[in-house]
């Protein structure tokens, strides 16, 4: 048992004094790289003194005014314009968001700019001028509503 426990060491010793060359650099191919990512890190290229300003837009040809130079004058409309009720009733619909249906305790109600409403019910469209118009509510379908403004009526499929 002697013997075989003093082949061993001497095997082992024998193995690592051939093994036990010069200690050769594992990581000497990624040390240039490593240099070559970092090095504009750490070493930046200096800024420009008078950096451009992200803000402007210029192209060529196209005439830009100064602060100096006068705005054109735009005159203001004389008269409103008097919409009737279709095209009251379509600027409506364009402006409201209709996320879905919910259904609670068997009536069918929809989901228009965050709030609930049912059949019947007047949704509130404000409009740019903060005028206020009421859409009714007159049916809803499976995949569809009908909105009315006064006689005015459409259909408006459903998301």
């Amino acid at each position: 048992m002697k013997n075989l426990a003093t082949i061993f060491l001497l095997s082992l010793a024998a193995t690592t004094a051939l093994t036990a060359e010069a200690p050769v650099d594992r990581f000497a191919g990624l040390k240039p790289k490593i240099e070559e990512l970092l090095n504009q890190r750490l070493n930046p290229a200096p800024l420009p003194a008078k950096p451009a300003n992200p803000f402007q837009f210029f192209q060529p040809g196209i005439e830009r005014l100064t602060p100096s130079d006068p705005l054109p004058v735009v005159p203001l409309p004389t008269q409103t314009v008097q919409m009737d009720d279709n095209q009251i009733l379509a600027y409506s619909v364009a402006r409201l968001r209709i996320s879905g249906q919910v259904l609670r305790n068997g009536v069918t109600m929809l989901l228009i700019n965050s709030a609930t409403y049912r059949e019947g019910d007047l949704v509130p469209v404000r409009t740019t001028n903060d005028t206020v118009y009421y859409v009714r509510i007159v049916q809803i379908r499976d995949n569809e509503v009908v909105l009315g403004y006064n006689e005015a009526l459409v259909n408006v499929r459903l998301p």
